[in-house]
């Protein structure tokens, strides 16, 4: 959170105070401070110790029973949180903080459209939006409920004066994970009008430019962030780095990489930086003997080894780059690309029995399960034998998360026309192209023989006239 690094700072020496004498006397404001303490690191055990221990000194406090709810939500408790919602909800300070609560639940329950009336309900009831709204917009961002909480973000920056830079920043990271990187771009932008010399915002601004591939900018951004600070500034450095490379400036990235090491021997990741330096150039050989020489120093390095997968792979030896995927599998909790990265490799070798599951092992993962590019190659890879699976799955998807993903739409549009459903296929290529015509283009690619098809084009040729 943008603004709260100090309260965090509090709420941490609070906590280590109570740990040390928990009869010590603390305000209700401590009190709920520590308990974010925990929360913020997943200990819902000592946050319902904590609140249980506020309520003796604070017996009438609605708001402490409220967080006590919220906390039970939080651990998939919903019988606990009822009964105390029933406690509190004849109280007519607490209705906002009700529907919050009994939103919270239908969201863990998968209950979107009810979450969304009871969130609506609990701020037009609130004589305090803003925070209501933050109260809200945190539980969504902690569920990834991005799609949401851009919605009430959204509807936050457009009617409160003088909006919260948390929650500003918030809005500016839901357009991070929804791909709309120019949105968050102009927010950061802004941020750093109003925050000039905070080294994180120009971090976030600098990082958001790498997402548009602009990395001139990116570049700008990191260094305005090393002038505003160059404390712990190591991950800037590999950052700007890492930008000169894709311009294709590796010796300018490796300079930097070198100096790095200068001061930190056996960075791994300025290391990794020149070897990925390396392998641009189609130096491969350097690049691995590096990369070998990263993961002889630390074994848990997974990056190593995924870009040695990916060496082997570009090398049409697919037995080496399974090999070492796997030890990238093995090394780290799964994140989208590495097991995109397997069941690709595993499908070169026609193992699609192995690559579905290994897929169906960690599609789950909530690593995994907001990707919608996991989603598609597991769609692609049930759609072998069984298409009309693999729309369903596509579109259960789609519903829950991936709403406004134009790749979605024509990957479903394409699952659609093969199973001679054109009337579906129009819906969602009808979808496509109101968030993204261009994209339209990998469609075709995919599936060429759309082009001959009359309805379909005259759908498109009538977008673009109307565009």
């Amino acid at each position: 959170m943008f603004e709260n690094k100090n309260y965090i700072q509090q709420s941490e020496q609070l906590a280590k105070r109570y740990e040390k004498d928990k009869q010590h006397y603390f305000e209700l404001d401590e009190f709920i401070a520590i308990s974010d303490y925990y929360v913020l690191n997943n200990n819902y055990k000592n946050a319902l110790e904590v609140n249980r221990t506020a309520e003796i000194f604070y017996p009438s406090s609605f708001e402490i029973k409220a967080i006590r709810a919220d906390l039970y939500i939080r651990n998939n408790e919903f019988e606990k949180a009822e009964e105390v919602i029933k406690d509190i909800e004849s109280n007519s300070d607490a209705i906002a903080d009700v529907h919050i609560l009994r939103g919270e639940i239908c969201i863990k329950k998968n209950q979107y459209k009810s979450a969304e009336q009871l969130f609506d309900k609990a701020i037009k009831v609130s004589d305090d939006k803003e925070s209501t709204l933050e109260i809200v917009c945190d539980f969504l961002m902690i569920m990834h409920q991005i799609r949401l909480a851009k919605k009430y973000l959204e509807i936050a920056q457009k009617t409160i004066p003088d909006i919260s830079l948390n929650l500003v920043y918030w809005l500016a990271k839901c357009y991070e994970y929804d791909s709309e990187y120019r949105k968050a771009a102009k927010i950061y932008e802004k941020m750093t009008e109003i925050e000039p010399f905070d080294e994180n915002v120009w971090d976030d601004l600098g990082d958001v430019y790498m997402l548009l591939s602009e990395y001139e900018n990116a570049i700008k951004a990191f260094d305005l962030r090393l002038a505003a600070s160059n404390v712990n500034a190591t991950e800037t450095l590999i950052n700007k780095a890492e930008c000169l490379s894709m311009l294709k400036k590796n010796n300018e990235a490796i300079k930097i990489y070198n100096k790095i090491l200068d001061f930190e021997k056996e960075n791994p990741d300025a290391m990794f930086g020149i070897a990925k330096c390396y392998e641009r150039e189609e130096i491969y050989g350097i690049a691995e003997r590096i990369y070998l020489d990263i993961v002889a120093q630390n074994p848990h390095y997974v990056d190593a080894y995924y870009s040695l997968a990916t060496i082997y792979s570009q090398k049409n030896e697919f037995k080496m780059a399974e090999q070492f995927m796997r030890k990238t599998m093995n090394e780290t909790e799964i994140v989208p690309v590495f097991l995109i990265q397997m069941s690709k490799i595993l499908l070169q070798q026609n193992k699609i029995n192995e690559a579905r599951q290994t897929m169906e092992n960690f599609i789950y993962n909530d690593s995994c399960k907001y990707d919608y590019h996991v989603w598609l190659l597991y769609a692609e890879i049930i759609a072998v034998d069984d298409i009309e699976n693999a729309i369903d799955i596509i579109e259960t998807k789609y519903n829950e998360c991936f709403y406004s993903v134009a790749e979605v739409c024509y990957h479903l549009a394409y699952y659609h026309f093969i199973n001679d459903d054109i009337s579906q296929c129009i819906i969602y290529i009808e979808r496509g192209l109101e968030l993204n015509s261009d994209m339209i283009k990998s469609l075709f690619d995919l599936c060429p023989e759309i082009m001959l098809n009359e309805q379909i084009m005259s759908v498109y040729l009538s977008f673009k006239a109307n565009k």
